[in-house]
Parts: structure tokens; C-alpha cells; sequence
């Protein structure tokens, strides 16, 4: 199950970045793997039972995901973060948590919800 649709990808959320042929695959994956980030917690509450302030924050973060999925995802389970040749150096900078590969920015949207505190 997705949080997202592709009207609120496209419309709310503005993203250009995902084909339309693809659109519905990535935001199932990335939902899927914000499940994983947040320990299942959404899943289990289920989305509707949660407050708008927290579905906001995870659509939100399910569309940057979906996004950062699409621009990296060859290179995300890749064993290096980085390399360089000759002068030019490259580093791939995501956050791991809870096994998946993220940005800052989906985690920083997703600790506001109170659903990836591992205490809970």
C-alpha cells in the first residue's frame, strides 16, 4: 500500500522527477520502505488513524524518497560511498537507518511524526 498517489505526487507535492510510468512502482517501494524506517508503526496504527500532522510529514517523505530512489537508486546498495580520479572526487552522502538508504531531509520529516523512535 502506498501513502501517496500520483495526483498528490504531481499536484501537492510538485515532483517532476519520477516518469508516469513509473510513478506508482517507486512510491509503493519508497512507502514500503518508510514502513521499515519507521518500525511499522504506520502499518500497524494505520494511516488514517494518525494525525493530518504526521500523514503530511509522511507523504512528504515518501515523495523525497521516491524521488531520491529514482535519481540514485543504482548506486544506493552499492559497497562504495564514493570515489575519486584524479582531481575530481565523488561521495555518495545518504543516512542508513534502520537498514534502508535515505536523505536527511526523509528522516528529518519522519523523526517530526514520533514514528522512528526506537523506545515507543
Amino acid at each position: 500500500m502506498s501513502y501517496v498517489d500520483k495526483t498528490y505526487y504531481k499536484d501537492s507535492f510538485g515532483g517532476t522527477i519520477i516518469q508516469d510510468d513509473h510513478i506508482e512502482q517507486k512510491l509503493e517501494r519508497s512507502s514500503d520502505q518508510i514502513d521499515t524506517i519507521t518500525y511499522n508503526r504506520i502499518n500497524s496504527k494505520g494511516f488514517d488513524n494518525l494525525t493530518d500532522f504526521q500523514k503530511d510529514k509522511i507523504r512528504k517523505a515518501v515523495c523525497i524518497h521516491a524521488d531520491f530512489i529514482e535519481q540514485y537508486g543504482d548506486y544506493i546498495n552499492m559497497p562504495l560511498n564514493g570515489f575519486s580520479a584524479g582531481s575530481v572526487s565523488v561521495n555518495f552522502n545518504s543516512k542508513t537507518f534502520n537498514g534502508v538508504s535515505t536523505t536527511q531531509e526523509v528522516l528529518n520529516y519522519l523523526n517530526q511524526t514520533g514514528l522512528t523512535c526506537r523506545r515507543i
